[in-house]
């Protein structure tokens, strides 16, 4: 679903070039092809403003956001698990990495003092 905020904005975007085409077709002065744009600007972004307005008035915000918290909470709990998991795993290799660097710095102290 669009925001309203953007509903907004692009509706007064689509006022600006609607008014630019119809001072271009219409073959305005300078000063008046500026007057015409701002005018549809004005005129698309309080009709825009008003249908938002409507649309938010009238839509029934809790129906439309309702959260099924069974269903995010075993996700939740999926993801927890892996999350775990993947620690665990890089515990483990952090480990055997440790313990594979002692071994070669013993061996190389060994093969020094010989």
């Amino acid at each position: 679903m669009i925001k309203a905020e953007n509903f907004i904005c692009f509706l007064t975007s689509c006022g600006f070039f609607v008014g630019v085409i119809f001072s271009l077709l219409a073959d305005f002065e300078p000063l008046m092809f500026v007057a015409v744009s701002i005018a549809m600007c004005v005129i698309f972004y309080t009709i825009s403003l008003a249908s938002a307005s409507f649309f938010i008035r009238a839509i029934d915000i809790k129906a439309a956001y309702v959260l099924d918290r069974e269903h995010y909470e075993t996700q939740l709990d999926k993801v927890r698990l892996q999350i775990e998991k993947r620690e665990k795993y890089i515990r483990d290799s952090t480990r055997f990495i440790e313990a594979l660097e002692d071994e070669i710095t013993k061996a190389k102290e060994r093969a020094e003092i010989e």
